[in-house]
């Protein structure tokens, strides 16, 4: 989902989907159809080449400042509709896993202060700032719509980089900004916390809470397709067949097909997906040959998987190496 708004803003800063995917190995359709969640390559991938074209270092912040509350589904949904603040904030750390795997919310609340943290494990500096950017913005926009005030009850953001070109629009946001700390963090007022929202509505909050529970109990790990992702990347030459895959996951062929189907992808796309972020990380963080590459992803002759590199990124493996350099 949060893939697709950023596409959206990009569109509504005037780039084609077809210049937007370049280089990225992606396809718009599919990005576009589906509950599956990105991995981390395809995300790293699609975030530089929007950077690359918008050249804005607040791409991130202006992404989640669009965002409207009904894009976060039922959890937004329960936000909007809770009886309190406080009540809208303590979803976060129970139900942000269903729209978000790269980080995870805890919130503090002390006698004069409370404290929403988030626990994130990003390392690419680049895609960091980008995803720290939209998370701050979606939640300013959650707080601007629960309370009907530009930033609510925020005190302070806690920012864990250093003061960059993307300052002014963090300053613009947020009443003060804390530059290099020690974690990403938002600041409140206790008592603010007990402040009735705009909407409250308890049957339509018992129902949201009841959809985010049932989403809940279906884990953690993005379905089934996310689950087949993780086991392909952890493959090693011997990728298995869809039988050996359905076999795996207890499943008929037939069956494995018609869930992933209901998930929105197929098999083959799912391996294509994950041999191109396998190449392009192997490509990008090491030093071993095309060749050795290329029998790593389980294709026995170079030139086959230097034309399936190029059919998935759109380039030779050779150039994807010089350009990432």
């Amino acid at each position: 989902m949060y893939a697709r708004l950023l596409c959206a803003e990009m569109r509504r800063r005037g780039w084609s989907p077809e210049v937007q995917m370049q280089g990225t190995g992606m396809d718009w359709n599919a990005l576009h159809t589906g509950q599956a969640f990105l991995s981390l390559a395809q995300l790293q991938r699609l975030v530089s080449r929007a950077l690359e074209l918008s050249q804005d270092p607040a791409l991130g912040l202006a992404v989640g400042l669009s965002t409207e509350l009904a894009s976060h589904g039922a959890l937004g949904f329960a936000a909007l509709s809770a009886p309190r603040l406080g009540g809208a904030l303590a979803l976060l750390p129970r139900y942000s896993g269903l729209r978000l795997q790269l980080a995870a919310f805890a919130l503090e609340i002390g006698t004069e202060t409370a404290v929403l943290r988030l626990d994130e494990r990003l390392d690419d500096p680049s895609l960091r700032a980008y995803v720290l950017g939209h998370i701050t913005g979606a939640l300013l926009r959650l707080l601007q719509s629960v309370t009907g005030q530009d930033s609510g009850p925020l005190i302070a953001l806690h920012w864990p980089l250093p003061r960059g070109p993307e300052a002014d629009a963090l300053l613009a946001a947020a009443p003060e900004v804390h530059w290099s700390a020690t974690g990403w963090r938002m600041e409140f007022a206790a008592t603010l916390l007990q402040a009735p929202t705009l909407a409250p509505d308890a049957q339509a909050h018992r129902e949201a809470l009841r959809s985010c529970d049932e989403h809940l109990a279906r884990g953690p790990d993005g379905g089934l397709t996310q689950r087949l992702r993780l086991h392909l990347l952890a493959c090693d030459s011997d990728f298995p067949n869809v039988q050996q895959m359905a076999a795996i996951e207890g499943l008929s062929a037939r069956s494995l097909i018609r869930h992933l189907r209901d998930e929105g992808t197929r098999y083959q796309t799912l391996l294509d997906q994950t041999r191109a972020d396998l190449a392009c990380w192997l490509l990008a963080q090491t030093e071993q040959p095309v060749e050795r590459i290329a029998a790593r992803l389980g294709f026995a002759d170079p030139s086959n998987f230097s034309r399936s590199f190029r059919r998935w990124c759109g380039t030779t493996p050779r150039a994807f190496r010089q350009s990432a350099r």
